[in-house]
C-alpha cells in the first residue's frame, strides 16, 4: 500500500499554462500523404532528383551527402523497407507508371522557376499514364475529390482523368489541353463507391506529346476548410494541446544547405515552392508550410512554436556550417517568417499573407533558434540570430538548443529518447535545477526502446511527465515525439498517431497526454508519497576500466576466468599473463574534445545475461591514473531508426551502454554510471592503494546492492539503480482537487490518500489501464483506451486502488 499526503492550504506555484502541447516533423510521410492529405505521390514529378551535391555509387539505391551521410534513395522512392513491404514495381518516375505511353523528365520545359522538371509524355492513341499514390489512392462513397493539373501541348489533346479501380473507371472528368503555355486545368470527382487501393488515371484519345508540369488530388472536404486531413487534426484537437513546434526537428538543418529548411520555401502557391528531400528519406513538395502551420495553430487556438534553421545542417549527419553569405540569408529568413506571421498587411511578407487568405497578423508566441545543436559554432549562430529578432520582435520567447555561458535564452530545449526504467527513474530530474537557469522545454521524449507504442511505455512516460507537473515553476512546456506516422511509410517507431489512407488510431501514450492536458488545474500543492521500490533488471558483463597503460591480470567471474571480449573504448593487448588498455588505431569519436573525456574500458567475457555474482580482477595501480572495475555491462535494445538505419550501428558502441563502474582515482573510490558521460552514483570513499603493485579488486552483486572490496576489504555497499512504483502530482482551483496517480508495478496498489481539506463523496476519475504489452492497431484501435467513471468514498482519508500499469486522475470537488 502507498501513502498520499496532500496540503492544498500549501501552495507551490501556478501551473504553465501552455504546458502540453504537440512537436510536428514532416517524418514517415506525415506531412505530404498524411496531415496534408495530398493523395498523388510525386505530384512534381521530381522524386527521382539527387539532392544538390549528393553522389551514388550504386545506380540510385543510395546516395552519400558532400559530409559522407548514407541515405537510401532508390530512385526516390526511399527506403527499401518501403519498396519490399508494398512491393512497388520499379518505375523511372516514383510512383508514375504508362501504357502505351512514354515518360521522361524534362529540365528545359518547367512550369516555373522553382520546379525543376517537368514531364514529358509521349501518347500513343488512348496511351495512358497513372498514379498509385501512397500505397494505393482512396476514396470514400459519396466524398468529393479535386484535382487540377497544369499543363501544356503543340496540339490539342483530349485527356480522360479518373481514378480506377481494378483498371475499372469509378469516376471520371474530360480536360481539354489546348495552350501551347502552361495553363491551369481543373476537375472535380464524387465518388460513386469506396476504394482503398484505386489508382489515378491520365489517358489521352490522340496520339502526342504533353507536358505536364504540377498535378494535385486532394479531398475536398477538410479540417476548418483550410486543407488538412480532418481525422487527424481532430484527434490533434482531442489532446487539448496549448501549443505546436514545428517543422521540425532535424529536417530544419537538413543534411546540405539546399536541404535544410528554409521559411521563403515554404509559402505562396504550392506549385511554386520549391521541393526539397528530407532527410528522412523522401522528398517534399511543401504544401504543408509555413502559413498552413499557423492556420492549424489558429484552428486550433495554439501558440505557435517556430524553430528556425540557425546556419548549419545537421550535425548528427556531418555538418556543414554555413558561410557569411548564407549565415545572413538564413538571419533574413527567420525575421522574414517573423515578418509573415506577425506584421501588418502593409509589410512585404504581410501582403503575401493576405493574399494567402489571412489579411490579420497570426499569433507566434516562441521562436526555436536550431535543432539538437551545440557547440561553439551553435553558440555563434544562436547570438546573431537571437539578437537580430529581439532588435525587431522584443515579445518573442527565445527558445536554444543547450545551456551555456556564452549565451542568454528564455528556455532550452532538452530531448529523452530511452527505455521505460529510464522515464520512471527519472521524474525527479528537474528537482534540483537551478532556478536561475533558463526555463525547460522537453520538446521530444519517448520510449523508443522496448515495449516502443506499448502500454508499459506510455505508463513510463507518464511517470516522467508526473515529474514536469512537479516542478512548472521551471518545466513551461513539453510535447512527444513523433507526432504522425504513415503506417507504409516508416522511418521511426513509434509515432504517437498512426494512419494509412482512410483510417487512424493512436498509441497508449496519446492518452497520457490527453488526460494530463484537459486536467490541468491551477495551482500546483505541496504534496508527500511513500511506495515501494522497484530494482532495474540490469545485467551483462564484468568491465576493467581506466586510463590507457592500464595493466590487469587474473579475472575471474562467478569462479571462471573471464577474457576480454568487447570493447567499450580502447583495445586489450596480452602481454604474457597479463593484459594492458590501449588505444584504438580506429576510434569512433573523431571529436578530440569528447574523445579525450571517455574512460577506457573493455568487458571481460560472454555471460551477458548474468546479474549476480562475484567478480576479482588484479590490477597494477600506478599514480596518476584512474584504475577500476565496471558491472552489468550490456547493450541496450537498439530503437526502430537504429534498426532500420541504413548505416549500421556496433550495438556495443558506447553510446548504446551504461554500465556501472567502480572507479579509483588518487586516494577516493566512488561509483559512477554511464558509458560516454559518467553519472556519479555513490558518495565518494577513502582507500588505500598499494602503487608500484597488483591490487585486488572485488565485488558481489546481489538482485539490490553491490559490495565493493579493495585488496580484501569492505570499501562501500551501494544499492543498485530503482524507481519507485507510483508517483503523483496535485493541483487545485477554487472548487476542485485534481489528483495525478501513476502505477508503474503490475500489481494493484491501494493508495491511502490523506487530505487538508473537506471534499464531497464523489469524484471523478480518468483512468489509463491494461497489460503491459497492449497496444492498438488499425485492426483494432481500441484495445487501450481511457475510461472515465464515478466513484463514491473520498473525504479526508480514502483509499484509491491504483490498478497495476496505470495512469489515473482524480477529480474531486471541494466542499
Amino acid at each position: 500500500m502507498s501513502q498520499l499526503t496532500i496540503s492544498t492550504q500549501e501552495k507551490r506555484f501556478p501551473v504553465a499554462p501552455d504546458l502540453y502541447g504537440l512537436f510536428f516533423e514532416d517524418i514517415s510521410h506525415a506531412g505530404d500523404g498524411g496531415l496534408y492529405p495530398e493523395m498523388l505521390r510525386n505530384r512534381s514529378f521530381e522524386d527521382s532528383l539527387l539532392p544538390d551535391g549528393c553522389i551514388t555509387n550504386d545506380n540510385g539505391k543510395t546516395f552519400t551527402s558532400p559530409t559522407g551521410w548514407i541515405d537510401e534513395f532508390n530512385n526516390g522512392e526511399g527506403m527499401n523497407d518501403w519498396i519490399a513491404s508494398q512491393k512497388i514495381a520499379p518505375t523511372t518516375i516514383p510512383a508514375w507508371y504508362s501504357e502505351n505511353a512514354d515518360m521522361q523528365l524534362n529540365k528545359d520545359n518547367t512550369l516555373n522557376d522553382n520546379r525543376r522538371v517537368s514531364l514529358q509524355v509521349d501518347f500513343e492513341e488512348n496511351g495512358k499514364i497513372y498514379n498509385i499514390g501512397y500505397n494505393g489512392i482512396n476514396q470514400e462513397k459519396g466524398d468529393t475529390y479535386n484535382f487540377y493539373l497544369f499543363a501544356k501541348s503543340e496540339q490539342t489533346l483530349h485527356l480522360t482523368v479518373s481514378i480506377q479501380i481494378n483498371n475499372q473507371t469509378s469516376c471520371s472528368s474530360d480536360i481539354i489541353i489546348n495552350d501551347a503555355n502552361w495553363k491551369r486545368y481543373d476537375a472535380q470527382f464524387l465518388a460513386t463507391e469506396t476504394a482503398r487501393n484505386a489508382t489515378f488515371s491520365i489517358q489521352c484519345q490522340e496520339k502526342g506529346t504533353l507536358y505536364l508540369g504540377f498535378c494535385s488530388l486532394m479531398p475536398a472536404e477538410t479540417f476548418h476548410g483550410h486543407g488538412l486531413r480532418k481525422d487527424l487534426a481532430e484527434k490533434l484537437e482531442q489532446m487539448h494541446p496549448s501549443f505546436l513546434r514545428f517543422p521540425g526537428g532535424c529536417i530544419v538543418e537538413g543534411f546540405t544547405l539546399e536541404t535544410a529548411m528554409f521559411f521563403c520555401n515554404t509559402v505562396g502557391p504550392v506549385w511554386e515552392r520549391p521541393s526539397h528531400w528530407l532527410l528522412w528519406h523522401y522528398r517534399t513538395t511543401n504544401g504543408l508550410g509555413f502559413h498552413e502551420y499557423l492556420q492549424l495553430c489558429e484552428d486550433l487556438k495554439l501558440s505557435a512554436l517556430y524553430v528556425c534553421n540557425c546556419g548549419m545542417t545537421c550535425q548528427g549527419r556531418g555538418p556543414y556550417y554555413f558561410n557569411e553569405a548564407q549565415m545572413q540569408f538564413a538571419i533574413n529568413d527567420t525575421l522574414n517568417a517573423l515578418e509573415y506571421a506577425l506584421g501588418s498587411s502593409q509589410t512585404h511578407w504581410g501582403s503575401l499573407r493576405a493574399k494567402m487568405g489571412h489579411p490579420e497578423p497570426f499569433s507566434l508566441k516562441y521562436l526555436e533558434i536550431g535543432n539538437e545543436n551545440s557547440g561553439p559554432e551553435y553558440e555563434a549562430c544562436f547570438n546573431r540570430i537571437r539578437e537580430a529578432v529581439l532588435e525587431r520582435y522584443p515579445q518573442i520567447i527565445i527558445v536554444s538548443n543547450t545551456r551555456s555561458e556564452t549565451i542568454k535564452t528564455d528556455i532550452v530545449d532538452d530531448h529523452y529518447y530511452n527505455m521505460p526504467e529510464f522515464f520512471a527513474e527519472n521524474i525527479d530530474i528537474y528537482d534540483d535545477y537551478s532556478r536561475k537557469n533558463p526555463n525547460i522545454f522537453v520538446g521530444e521524449f519517448a520510449v523508443n526502446q522496448t515495449y516502443e507504442g506499448q502500454l508499459r511505455a506510455a505508463i513510463s512516460e507518464a511517470m516522467f511527465m508526473v515529474g514536469f507537473e512537479r516542478n512548472q515553476d521551471v518545466v513551461k512546456l513539453c510535447s512527444y515525439a513523433p507526432l504522425f506516422s504513415h503506417v507504409h511509410y516508416q522511418s521511426w517507431y513509434p509515432n504517437l498517431i498512426m494512419f494509412d489512407n482512410s483510417r487512424s488510431y493512436v498509441i497508449p501514450s496519446y492518452y497520457c497526454f490527453k488526460l494530463f492536458g484537459a486536467n490541468r488545474g491551477d495551482m500546483v500543492v505541496s504534496s508527500k508519497e511513500s511506495c515501494e521500490k522497484i530494482y532495474l533488471s540490469m545485467h551483462g558483463l564484468p568491465v576493467i576500466n581506466g586510463d590507457c597503460g592500464l595493466t590487469w591480470k587474473n579475472a575471474v567471474f562467478n569462479s571462471i576466468p573471464v577474457f576480454p571480449t568487447k570493447s567499450l573504448h580502447g583495445k586489450a593487448i596480452q602481454d604474457n599473463d597479463s593484459y594492458v588498455l590501449q588505444e584504438n588505431d580506429a576510434d569512433e569519436f573523431t571529436n578530440q574534445s569528447i574523445r579525450s573525456q571517455i574512460l577506457p574500458g573493455i568487458a571481460l567475457g560472454n555471460d551477458v545475461e548474468s546479474r549476480e555474482g562475484s567478480f576479482t580482477v588484479q590490477i597494477l595501480a600506478e599514480k596518476g591514473k584512474r584504475i577500476g572495475v565496471g558491472m552489468l555491462c550490456s547493450p541496450k535494445p537498439f530503437s526502430y531508426y537504429d534498426r532500420t538505419d541504413p548505416n549500421p550501428k556496433d550495438p556495443w558502441m558506447l553510446f548504446n551502454l551504461e554500465p556501472l563502474r567502480w572507479i579509483v582515482e588518487g586516494n577516493t573510490a566512488a561509483l559512477y554510471r554511464g558509458g560516454i558521460s559518467l553519472t556519479q552514483y555513490s558518495e565518494p570513499k577513502q582507500i588505500s592503494l598499494r602503487y608500484g603493485e597488483y591490487n585486488e579488486f572485488h565485488y558481489e552483486l546481489t538482485k539490490t546492492a553491490v559490495s565493493l572490496y579493495l585488496n580484501g576489504k569492505l570499501i562501500d555497499t551501494v544499492e543498485l539503480p530503482h524507481y519507485q512504483s507510483m508517483c503523483s502530482v496535485t493541483t487545485d482551483t477554487d472548487d476542485s482537487v485534481i489528483i495525478k496517480i501513476v502505477n508503474f508495478s503490475e500489481t494493484d496498489d491501494p493508495v491511502c490518500i490523506s487530505i487538508d481539506c473537506d471534499v464531497k463523496s464523489e469524484y471523478e476519475v480518468s483512468q489509463l489501464t491494461g497489460k503491459a504489452d497492449f497496444e492498438n492497431s488499425l485492426d483494432n484501435p481500441d484495445q487501450v483506451h481511457d475510461t472515465t467513471t464515478m466513484l463514491t468514498g473520498a473525504g479526508r482519508c480514502f483509499t484509491f486502488t491504483a490498478p497495476g500499469l496505470s495512469v489515473n486522475v482524480l477529480k474531486l470537488k471541494k466542499k
